[in-house]
């Protein structure tokens, strides 16, 4: 809400975020509950453009926007369930399975012991230092989440929470659109005066810029964040996957002068 060009000016929201005053912000409350402009009559505040839009190609639109914002809803929700299941490998399966190779790898260091004259120290405490090394690699996808999937998550979230409202706001606008259908209908008929069929037409306009102006910002905002994420993602991977080959590194380099 505070990237939004409209909500974020309204005075309840910044009063709500910013008042620290108890009374001061229970008079803010009282002032809010008593706003009159509040759901359809939010509309009558607006104040749209002269020019000429032709409703059919506003329908139109809404309409590519109405299939895309579905199939969105739909990949962020299969997006959201695959990085929640790799959340739960992260700290369970990834963890056990290199723990559970880290601790075969040091019993076999802990078996070439068992017959000194041919044992060779070097060689078992590499083994050894291996085995210890993808234990830690086991605690380093447990904690990796945190860094890259958690933040992708709070992401998926926030826009599975913005696409479920969109249902019902499409829907408000094809109603308008059915009504100047409709209106145009009667006044054709000559059941209805012309002039109220414009204000009809009028008032659709109205809701028609303002959903149209809500789908600009979505798309702004979508392209904006889903960037963001996929960028602080990649980076995260490439830092903790360096991060795996410099441990892997090290015990390699105890094997060299064996």
């Amino acid at each position: 809400m505070t990237s939004h060009p409209v909500l974020s000016q309204y005075e309840g929201f910044q009063h709500f975020l910013t008042c620290r005053d108890d009374k001061q912000w229970k008079m803010g409350k009282r002032r809010a509950e008593k706003d009159e402009m509040v759901g359809a009559s939010f509309l009558l505040t607006f104040q749209i453009p002269t020019e000429h839009q032709d409703l059919q190609d506003v329908e139109d639109r809404v309409d590519s926007f109405k299939a895309f914002s579905k199939k969105m809803d739909d990949s962020v929700l299969q997006l959201t369930n695959v990085a929640s299941e790799l959340v739960r490998k992260h700290v369970g399966g990834f963890r056990k399975e290199f723990q559970k190779l880290g601790n075969a790898f040091q019993a076999i260091s802990y078996s070439f012991q068992m017959d000194p004259p041919y044992s060779s120290d070097a060689l078992n405490n590499a083994i050894s230092h291996t085995g210890k090394t993808y234990e830690t690699v086991g605690e380093m996808f447990a904690e990796q989440p945190k860094n890259d999937l958690f933040l992708m998550l709070d992401t998926l979230s926030l826009y599975q929470g913005l696409l479920s409202n969109f249902p019902d706001i499409i829907h408000l606008q094809k109603g308008a659109f059915a009504k100047v259908k409709e209106s145009q209908r009667m006044s054709d008929e000559g059941k209805m005066d012309q002039e109220e069929a414009d204000g009809i037409r009028k008032r659709c306009r109205v809701v028609g810029f303002s959903l149209q102006a809500e789908m600009n910002h979505f798309h702004e905002r979508r392209i904006a964040d889903f960037k963001k994420m996929m960028q602080s993602y990649l980076k995260q991977q490439i830092i903790f996957y360096q991060r795996v080959s410099q441990q892997l590194e090290k015990t390699l380099h105890m094997y060299d002068n064996l």
